[in-house]
């Protein structure tokens, strides 16, 4: 193991990390068993060294380096409001000359192969403190993974290969789990949706092994992407809810669960009868769907964001950052507060999905249970009016606009699928 150096990223260009002024940003490599891969560790200032905080891993998506994936997503900025460690893992030239994670072939979809044990194994070294320098500890049950495009593929590969390891995934503008065995495969998989997600669901299933758990993940996908194609993300959620029920135990089929309509049957894990759902409006104008599959608690098990006139690019990013429309709902704050209600625990990994008890959750679908949690880790981010504040109270970009200042969509958007206006 060798260190790239612990030092600041450079100030200028493309490759300034967001927050990097508050915190620490630094870089190393792994030197693995069949290749060297670098990544980057962004930890804020003033974490407490004798209190676990949470680790998310974040996987940057095609022509990307791990600097851009931080810059276009914002996470080092909640990292600091929220007070988590963040990873983030390269893909290099020599394994992808676009530097897309390998999700699509088999050589990298299963624990111990290729580019998935070489991410859980760079997530097992920094779990491990081996670059603190008296920083905080982190906790080993709230280790999260969130990645757009290629980088929310693999994402979905190491929540069923390790389901050990990361308690929780965010998967945006992703193919579901095993779409696709090559490159031919994966475009196909792309434009269709891919394969059967109940066999999917199997297979990933299968792919967790004795470690099988209900991983809970968090589906953002764009209706305007002409890259990986709407229908991906229906699929990946049907992936999920069908991979929940098996590790549930079997104990609920993709029937619905109850005939009743008084809110208080559950939807059994059924793609057709989310617990809630609803229509809302980003500040920059983009309206986007919302459901909501729980446990028998109210616990999430699948959240999914189905985002209008949102290409492939990253929903509610900076502008500054490429593959981002700043427009759309904001899908860092939404995944980082999902992580906050998603510890690794041994109630989880027991637990079987059942519809919920009436009484369990009331008509709005708020949650009863587990709110203790989701308070230890809130991401206190908004104002009175609503609206996510900037830390950079508007950073002027270099087209001269000011840079998402309060999410507003008034920055420059870098989606290169968006419809045209």
């Amino acid at each position: 193991m060798s260190s790239l150096g612990a030092r600041w990223w450079p100030r200028t260009g493309r490759e300034v990390a967001p927050g990097a002024a508050a915190g620490r940003w630094d870089r190393y490599v792994d030197n693995g068993p069949n290749s060297s891969r670098a990544y980057a560790v962004y930890t804020p200032a003033g974490l407490n060294r004798h209190q676990s905080v949470p680790l998310v891993v974040v996987l940057h998506g095609c022509k990307q380096s791990g600097a851009e994936a931080a810059l276009g997503t914002d996470v080092n900025a909640y990292a600091d409001r929220a007070g988590f460690v963040a990873l983030y893992p390269e893909q290099s030239v020599r394994d992808n000359p676009q530097l897309c994670w390998n999700w699509f072939r088999p050589g990298h979809q299963s624990r111990g192969l290729g580019e998935p044990a070489a991410i859980a194994r760079i997530t097992e070294q920094v779990l491990s403190g081996r670059h603190s320098r008296g920083g905080p500890r982190l906790d080993r049950n709230r280790v999260h993974v969130m990645g757009l495009s290629a980088g929310g593929a693999m994402a979905g590969v190491l929540a069923a290969a390790y389901p050990d390891v990361y308690a929780s995934a965010g998967i945006h503008s992703a193919p579901q789990y095993g779409a696709a065995r090559s490159t031919l495969t994966a475009v196909m998989a792309m434009r269709s949706g891919g394969p059967d997600p109940e066999r999917q669901g199997r297979l990933a299933h299968a792919a967790m092994g004795p470690r099988a758990r209900v991983v809970p993940v968090m589906v953002i996908q764009g209706d305007a992407d002409t890259t990986v194609w709407t229908s991906n993300g229906d699929n990946v959620v049907r992936q999920w809810l069908a991979t929940s029920r098996l590790a549930a135990g079997g104990q609920v089929s993709d029937r619905p669960a109850g005939d009743g309509d008084d809110g208080n049957e559950g939807s059994g894990l059924d793609f057709s009868r989310p617990d809630t759902s609803e229509v809302l409006s980003s500040p920059g104008g983009l309206s986007y769907r919302v459901s909501c599959w729980n446990d028998d608690v109210g616990r999430p098990v699948v959240r999914y964001w189905l985002v209008g006139d949102l290409g492939h690019a990253w929903s509610g990013g900076v502008s500054a950052g490429s593959y981002t429309d700043s427009r759309g709902p904001n899908a860092t704050e939404a995944m980082v507060t999902f992580f906050g209600q998603c510890a690794r625990d041994r109630d989880r990994a027991s637990l079987a999905v059942r519809p919920p008890r009436p009484g369990s959750r009331d008509r709005s679908g708020r949650f009863r249970a587990g709110t203790a949690r989701l308070r230890d880790w809130a991401v206190r981010v908004r104002n009175s009016s609503g609206r996510v504040r900037d830390s950079s109270s508007g950073v002027r970009d270099s087209s001269g606009g000011v840079r998402d200042g309060e999410r507003s969509g008034s920055g420059m958007v870098t989606n290169p699928d968006r419809r045209s206006s």
